[in-house]
């Protein structure tokens, strides 16, 4: 080919090609049947490994190692299509017709031009602003700029003057300017686009045709067809930093989505240059031969392929960015011109410009759906994915876990058996030379589990029981329960063994549950709940009274549900099951005896392993009613204490005493006469001896005094015979012996012990006038150990 630049390839492109129209090939048509394809055939739809009658020919050239595209089509369009570009959301791609000075808009899911945008004239190239908004085209003949509203697909504005026969144009990242190869002029245009105004001219190198921005924005990148170089503008300045020299005519630029390389298309000498733009200055690191005639050049969203659209041979070349080495070709229209690579990476519009219509070819997998949609984390699963774009895939994995196995059954169908994988949900990839594709869902999800045994089989109804279940798949496991109740506690030993604390249940025999992320398993494992036989592990105190009323604390296990306390063969009074393993029970009066302590409960009874002990309480003694008595005459107190049932005697200092037990805790005796003073009163029972002190106080005496008769004249024998009779008052009894003295005024008159009759007698004949001038006589008894003192008054009788 002897054309040095694009402008005159496209000068010399006829105004039209006559051929068959394709029919374009919706998503839902990329999985289609061997039928379906051979009906689209029929129908003109250009397909990788046909031939399609088109005006100029096309042959299809494929790869024997690359897969089939069966979601190629070819979308007619204007005349002498060049430039292409898509939306950032992938919805439409734009391309300019410089033959019929249009501009075709292509809705990307049906493949069908639904608008056609008119008013350009000579369009070169397109480029579409960040937000999708607008399209900037370049009008080749016109030496202008036109702007295209998205949302009306018209024209907007007023062409923007730029230089002479303009080429390619770019749009920075930021959407604020547009820079503009101006293939006659030998300059760039840089465009304001919130003006609509060219704010800049560039001087670059000889016949400029290609333009890519960075993907930071901050250099641009020029390709100079006449003069074999790229110029490196800085955005900053809009100044050339560097200039690099490349292949020969140069046309087609683009950088990888990291910034790191941009490849160059060199149309004269069929190779293309790889620019490393992280060097300063930049430098051409390699050349890549083996294209014919290339022209555009698209980079994929992952930055693994470069596409080179070679105008001479008809077919698109693709270069693995990893070796910089051409990895296959892939046939389209009639001296392709531009290509662009949908966002998703899925797909590459290629346009013809000699036969006026755009390829359009599936560059990796589309993977839509697998089925069924979840299977075992185990692994093990037939699964079929299916899409498009399958043929000669090496490799298909899950979440990038290989899959087991798989067959390439068609273009649209992979069978695969799924790998062992964590539980979650996934998608497919699969990898053919071009590319990788990913999609569809699948969950691995846990495998159900299965209970096969629990050990022991049976437990108290307390719980707390260690058991172990065996069964699989309990890895994972977030419950475990035994006859319907959630056991307190379990561990997933592995897979396969769960150990676990029962929690207390009524008695009943129910299904081991076990539930885990893949479901829950219930049986054929039973346990049983059975009521546990009590045990004693001791008591306190160990005896008490006979009385009974002792409270004694019984500790052991399996309390709950007690029925019946005994103690030495006795049922307690009272008994009460604080819980399971203490129960207070009150004793019942029992006679001295010693035996084990008994607790029943519906599981069995316990038997304590030593004996509690019935004893005959010592008594006490706490009051003595009345507290004193008399010591010459009989007392009948009652004594108060505990302890006093059984009494074998009652004493007074060490005498007995009758007496009556009247209760526990009480007795009536009767205490003799008793010298005066303080004596021990001394109860005695088979449990031992109480004592309390009781006090003997003198007996009140009574003194009489007969009056002194005195008959002076004439005398009579009985005149100053004075008397006076003592007696015990707290008996009644005359007092006998006891000395009684007679005075009056301060004379003794005698001092004469009472007879038996308590009567003494004093002959005071002689002392009569004293008496007389006394007006009597005083008896006194100075009293003594047993009785208390007395006087009396004897008066004068004359006579």
């Amino acid at each position: 080919m002897d054309t040095t630049d694009i402008w005159t390839i496209a000068q010399s492109l006829p105004l039209h090609t006559a051929g068959v129209a394709a029919t374009p090939m919706s998503p839902a048509a990329r999985e289609m049947s061997a039928a379906t394809v051979a009906a689209l055939l029929s129908q003109g739809v250009a397909l990788p490994g046909t031939t399609l009658p088109l005006e100029g020919g096309l042959a299809a050239m494929t790869s024997p190692t690359v897969a089939v595209l069966l979601a190629n089509a070819l979308v007619p369009v204007g005349t002498g299509p060049i430039g292409v570009a898509i939306t950032p959301d992938g919805s439409f791609a734009y391309v300019a017709n410089n033959g019929s000075s249009t501009v075709s808009v292509i809705d990307t899911a049906t493949n069908l031009v639904t608008a056609t945008v008119t008013g350009l004239n000579g369009p070169i190239d397109v480029a579409i602003t960040p937000n999708g908004s607008f399209v900037y085209v370049t009008n080749g003949s016109g030496n202008t700029v036109s702007v295209i509203d998205t949302t009306t697909n018209t024209i907007t504005g007023s062409p923007i003057t730029v230089g002479a026969n303009p080429f390619e144009i770019d749009i920075t990242p930021d959407g604020a300017f547009a820079y503009v190869a101006n293939h006659g002029s030998g300059t760039v245009s840089v465009i304001d686009t919130s003006t609509n105004l060219s704010v800049a001219t560039i001087t670059v190198g000889s016949l400029p045709n290609g333009v890519a921005v960075s993907p930071d924005g901050l250099t641009v990148y020029v390709t100079n067809s006449g003069s074999g170089t790229v110029s490196v503008i800085d955005t900053a300045t809009n100044l050339v930093t560097a200039t690099v020299a490349v292949g020969g005519t140069p046309i087609g630029v683009a950088f990888t989505p990291d910034g790191n390389f941009a490849y160059v298309a060199n149309n004269g000498s069929s190779t293309v240059s790889v620019i490393d733009t992280t060097t300063g200055p930049p430098s051409v690191i390699t050349t890549i031969p083996g294209f014919g005639t290339p022209a555009g050049v698209a980079v994929s969203p992952d930055g693994t392929r470069v596409f080179v659209v070679n105008f001479g041979t008809n077919n698109v070349s693709v270069i693995d960015t990893g070796t910089n080495t051409i990895l296959t070709t892939l046939a389209v229209g009639t001296q392709p011109s531009r290509d662009a690579v949908t966002p998703d990476g899925n797909f590459l519009y290629v346009t013809n410009n000699g036969s006026n219509n755009v390829s359009v070819l599936q560059i990796r997998p589309i993977v839509t759906s697998i089925t069924p949609g979840s299977g075992s984390t185990l692994g093990g699963d037939p699964i079929t994915i299916s899409g498009s774009g399958f043929t000669g895939a090496t490799a298909v994995t899950l979440n990038s876990t290989p899959v087991a196995g798989f067959i390439v059954v068609d273009d649209n169908t992979i069978t695969a058996t799924t790998p062992a994988h964590a539980a979650g949900t996934v998608q497919a990839s699969v990898t053919v030379p071009l590319g990788t594709g990913t999609g569809g869902s699948f969950t691995f999800v846990p495998p159900a589990p299965t209970i096969t045994s629990i050990n022991p089989v049976s437990g108290t109804t307390s719980g707390g029981t260690l058991v172990t279940i065996t069964g699989t798949n309990f890895t994972g496991a977030t419950a475990v329960s035994i006859a319907g109740t959630p056991v307190t506690s379990f561990q997933v030993v592995d897979d396969t063994h769960i150990s676990a604390i029962t929690a207390p249940h009524a008695p009943a025999t129910g299904l081991v549950s076990v539930t885990t992320p893949g479901g829950t398993a219930t049986g054929p494992a039973t346990y049983t709940y059975v009521t546990p036989a009590p045990t004693i592990s001791g008591f306190t105190p160990a005896s008490g009274s006979t009385t009974g009323g002792t409270q004694v604390t019984i500790t052991g296990t399996g309390f709950t549900g007690a029925t019946a306390v005994t103690i030495a063969g006795a049922p307690a009074a009272s008994f009460q099951v604080l819980n399971d393993t203490t129960i207070v029970a009150i004793t019942a009066p029992h006679v001295p005896a010693s035996g084990p302590v008994t607790v029943t409960t519906p599981g069995g009874t316990a038997v304590s392993g030593t004996n509690y002990t019935y004893v005959t309480q010592a008594p006490t003694l706490t009051g003595i009613v009345p507290t004193s008595g008399p010591a010459g005459a009989s007392t009948q107190v009652t004594l108060s204490g505990t302890g006093l049932t059984g009494a074998t005697s009652v004493t007074v200092n060490g005498t007995p005493v009758p007496f009556t037990v009247v209760s526990d805790n009480q007795i009536t005796a009767t205490l003799p006469p008793h010298a005066s003073g303080t004596v021990t009163v001394t109860v005695t029972t088979p449990g031992g001896s109480a004592s309390i002190p009781f006090t003997y106080t003198r007996d009140r005496t009574q003194l009489t005094a007969t009056p002194a008769i005195v008959q002076i004249f004439p005398p009579h024998p009985y005149a100053g015979i004075l008397t006076a009779t003592l007696t015990d008052l707290d008996t009644g009894q005359p007092i006998a012996g006891q000395p009684i003295t007679f005075t009056t005024g301060n004379n003794t008159l005698c001092t004469v012990l009472t007879d038996a009759q308590g009567v003494a007698v004093c002959p005071a004949i002689l002392a009569l006038p004293l008496i007389i001038l006394n007006r009597g006589y005083t008896a006194t008894y100075a009293g003594n150990s047993n009785h208390q003192p007395a006087t009396a008054h004897g008066a004068v009788i004359t006579l």
